[in-house]
């Protein structure tokens, strides 16, 4: 349980990525469902796993088990939760559009215009987000290396991992 804490609230990256995926291919994942402190970390570790879209009632529970360090608001006014879901969020949605305004941007994200597009830039900067962001227009375009048939690809993938985990699981039992 508190792995998958830690995992959600680390900074996004590869080396996140590659601990929600450890977790995530975790038998046990499923039994923490069953752990009152830790119901929704199973959903929200999966759907960060996926790179789905994390919505702000998903977290309300989730919040309440943290601990007090675990909700100390950082520099640029959010807490470390919060910065770890608007990360997320912002690469789910570069894994979904080619373009956004930053309106629309920060309606998906639930932060203010100002913020998501100071986000997006810290993000672009430090690499772990690949676009630009045109000012003049308001728009954040995102770069993609994959080809439409390698997406195709990682997502048959994806879906045979799960097919199998679920096959698994039900042999197990």
């Amino acid at each position: 349980g508190r792995a998958a804490t830690c995992a959600i609230l680390a900074p996004s990256g590869p080396q996140r990525q590659r601990v929600l995926g450890h977790i995530y291919k975790d038998p046990r994942l499923s039994q923490l469902d069953s752990i009152p402190q830790f119901e929704t970390h199973a959903t929200i570790l999966t759907k960060m796993f996926k790179n789905q879209l994390l919505g702000k009632e998903e977290l309300v529970k989730f919040e309440s088990t943290l601990q007090p360090h675990q909700k100390a608001i950082m520099g640029d006014g959010l807490t470390i939760m919060e910065r770890g879901v608007v990360e997320h969020n912002m690469l789910a949605v570069s894994g979904i559009y080619q373009s956004i305004y930053i309106s629309e941007l920060a309606i998906k994200l639930g932060v203010a215009h100002d913020k998501a597009e100071k986000i997006a830039a810290s993000m672009i900067m430090d690499g772990s987000l690949e676009g630009s962001i045109d000012q003049v227009s308001g728009l954040v375009e995102f770069y993609s290396d994959e080809t439409p048939n390698a997406a195709w690809d990682k997502a048959i993938t994806s879906f045979c991992m799960e097919l199998n985990r679920v096959t698994e699981t039900i042999q197990s039992k």
